[in-house]
């Protein structure tokens, strides 16, 4: 896939993980976007609380889990049988999701953990993992491996290597333009940006742009 197509897709894509995940955690006190923190707070939860189970959390983490296995289902399905409809599933569930998400202004919040993975994993497969627009963890290790290759790779090598690093860098930084945007508006109204966002990805499907 070109540079310009992933660019074209890592941009929106991390607008809307940067969005949600600051929503979660100023609104809900929980992160959505990702299980790292997830499973630090279970640990510590488990500590501060006579060595029960955290339940509740693990819920989300398999709330996670479940995104993630939704979202690539209907992508290797449709690698097998390319039917139009399963392209459109996981798009129509999260703007479902984001949708009730606005109106009940306090989402269920195992609910928006999945669309999240489901969200993630999406542009995960459809760019063959080169768009994972909630990992920044990840990202920001990758990158530095990648940089540090700058000066070991030959220069008919470097271009693959540029694009990478350059993909890599807008995920960082629309992610953190995501945040900012929830920052200065901790309404659940945003979610309405994220519903238009899933609203013109179905329509992009259609269209067959995507």
């Amino acid at each position: 896939m070109k540079l310009k197509r992933l660019i074209a897709i890592a941009i929106p894509f991390s607008i809307i993980s940067g969005i949600v995940n600051i929503l979660g955690i100023k609104l809900l006190g929980v992160v959505t976007t990702n299980v790292t923190g997830l499973f630090s707070l279970g640990v510590q939860w488990w500590s501060d609380n006579g060595h029960q189970f955290p339940f509740t959390l693990t819920i989300y983490i398999l709330s996670y889990l479940l995104g993630s296995f939704f979202s690539s289902w209907w992508y290797h399905s449709y690698q097998l049988v390319p039917k139009m409809w399963k392209k459109l599933i996981t798009p129509s569930v999260n703007l479902l999701i984001v949708l009730v998400a606005y109106f009940m202004k306090e989402p269920f919040i195992p609910s928006l953990v999945f669309a999240m993975s489901n969200h993630n994993a999406f542009a995960s497969n459809f760019t063959c993992a080169k768009v994972k627009p909630s990992q920044l963890t990840g990202l920001v290790m990758d990158l530095g491996v990648e940089l540090s290759k700058l000066r070991f790779t030959s220069s008919e090598s470097r271009g693959c290597l540029w694009d990478s690093i350059l993909t890599r860098l807008t995920i960082i930084v629309f992610f953190t333009v995501g945040a900012i945007v929830a920052v200065t508006n901790q309404t659940m109204s945003l979610m309405l940006v994220a519903a238009v966002f899933y609203i013109g990805l179905i329509i992009s499907v259609l269209l067959r742009k995507f």
